[in-house]
């Protein structure tokens, strides 16, 4: 009778489930860490291949300009392979994926006080004239308006869209667009005007976009103090949660963290492209963001480039810039390599039944909480109303 009752209650099959997601940890760990290790074992032969891809399409003459700075040009792009090697691992991606939540934690704040000085300016500011403040019978109506009609802003707080593929992470130097749009003067072979198009459209996107995340790549060793930072991804002394919930958070964080990494790593390539005139063009992080969240639809190109049609509306007649630079993404280094996606399939079977776990964890917290209510509320409480 008793091991029946144990089958009903929830605190013990919270335990059950605790106890299975603790057994599986480390193979959720095991395989995420040889998923990374493949990949990086991966990643210089995808960059070399897209960039020997974007060389072979050049025309004879400017290949033969970049042989002065050709050494110059492979010796920092194995600097950068070698430095973003480092920085794709499990807890690497885990001290960057806790960053990023401090970031939109801080722009969330920034949007709230900035609604607040507005409600502020809007209540410090003079009446106007009762002529011209008070609205007339037939104007009385729906007023159109993008301002939020609110007095207390903090009463929206969590409420605001955050997208965090548009979102700032990690601090750089603004004036750092500048000088790369500038230095497109490197390609001895493009003309005048086009590149004055070029320059325009380019720059006037990285003046709209906030600090990149391009400068945090480059930061020294990182800090004990930033890697016990990672709260949401802990369970009392443990690396790995101990809930389904729990590691299908850590697995998500996991690849938003190696998306962003590669990003980083897709960006600062294509600067060193344009510095080395192989490329006339620098997309801006913004477009690099809608493409791998899909907001951006990209035309077919080989593993690891994108090739984009923008239009140009400075021309006078309607024209299109095609553009291409490098964008290594994870699920383009799988279609490559049959051993990444073979453990790629591995922790898709694994994030499943913690799919199936997730479900009986939320039952049976939720028939926690309706025993905890009918415990410490109304406990004697009769079944039925008395009569009247």
């Amino acid at each position: 009778m008793s091991e029946r009752l144990q089958g009903h209650d929830p605190d013990v099959q919270l335990a059950r489930l605790g106890a299975r997601c603790r057994s599986l940890a480390p193979t959720l760990y095991r395989e995420q860490a040889l998923y990374l290790q493949r990949l990086r074992d991966r990643l210089p032969t995808a960059v070399k291949t897209a960039i020997q891809t974007l060389l072979c399409a050049l025309p004879s003459d400017q290949q033969n300009d970049l042989g002065e700075h050709q050494l110059q040009f492979q010796e920092r792009i194995d600097a950068l392979l070698k430095r973003s090697s480092t920085l794709i691992t499990v807890e690497q991606l885990l001290v960057l994926s806790a960053r990023l939540k401090r970031e939109e934690r801080r722009l969330r704040m920034q949007q709230l006080q900035a609604l607040t000085e507005r409600a502020h300016e809007r209540a410090d500011a003079p009446e106007l004239d009762d002529s011209s403040s008070t609205p007339s019978a037939e104007s009385v109506g729906v007023e159109l308006s993008l301002d939020l009609p609110l007095e207390r802003p903090d009463l929206i707080e969590g409420l605001l869209p955050v997208d965090p593929a548009l979102m700032p992470s990690e601090a750089t130097s603004r004036s750092e667009s500048h000088d790369l749009a500038a230095s497109s003067s490197l390609d001895p072979g493009s003309e005048q005007s086009e590149l004055e198009v070029l320059r325009s459209l380019f720059v006037m996107a990285g003046d709209s976009l906030e600090p990149s995340t391009a400068e945090l790549d480059r930061r020294p060793d990182l800090e004990q103090t930033e890697i016990n930072a990672v709260e949401p991804l802990q369970t009392n002394d443990q690396l790995m949660p101990a809930t389904a919930s729990g590691l299908l958070h850590w697995l998500d964080c996991l690849d938003v963290a190696l998306s962003r990494r590669l990003r980083n790593l897709s960006h600062a390539i294509n600067v060193e492209l344009m510095r080395a005139g192989i490329t006339r063009s620098l997309l801006p992080i913004q477009l690099l963001d809608a493409v791998i969240s899909g907001q951006l639809p990209s035309q077919s190109a080989p593993s690891n480039l994108l090739k984009l049609t923008l239009p140009l509306t400075l021309m006078t007649e309607e024209q299109s810039l095609q553009t291409i630079c490098v964008l290594v993404r994870p699920a383009d280094l799988e279609f490559d390599d049959h051993s990444l996606r073979r453990i790629r399939s591995r922790l898709r079977l694994q994030r499943r039944e913690l799919g199936s776990w997730l479900l009986k964890e939320r039952h049976w917290q939720h028939r926690a909480r309706v025993r905890e209510v009918q415990t410490h509320w109304w406990p004697n409480q009769p079944e039925t109303p008395p009569s009247r």
